[in-house]
């Protein structure tokens, strides 16, 4: 469905599933891509979660990460999961985990 969308200038769109990113170095560019992403979807009778928006922002969280301009890193939110798996006491816990 994409394919038929095309961003403003030097907009890129990145797409994991229904998970999607919009990135590019001219917040008006990506602005505006946004906002015709937002309608073109709307058009195909597609809806987008209010709740999950996180509209031109300079660090977002994507699939679980904070990335930003130059850096991605895991969310405190990931990390908190991952810090909150009990620690393995036999093989087969290690195997569960791994």
């Amino acid at each position: 469905l994409l394919e038929q969308f095309t961003p403003e200038g030097q907009v890129q769109i990145l797409q994991y599933v229904d998970d999607l990113l919009i990135s590019g170095e001219n917040q008006l560019e990506v602005r505006t891509t946004s906002i015709k992403l937002l309608n073109f979807l709307g058009e195909k009778g597609l809806k987008v979660s209010k709740r999950k928006l996180q509209f031109v922002k300079p660090e977002v969280t994507y699939l679980g990460h904070l990335i930003g301009k130059g850096y991605k890193k895991l969310s405190p939110e990931r990390i908190a999961g991952i810090i909150a798996i009990p620690a393995p006491k036999t093989k087969r816990d290690i195997r569960k985990l791994l």
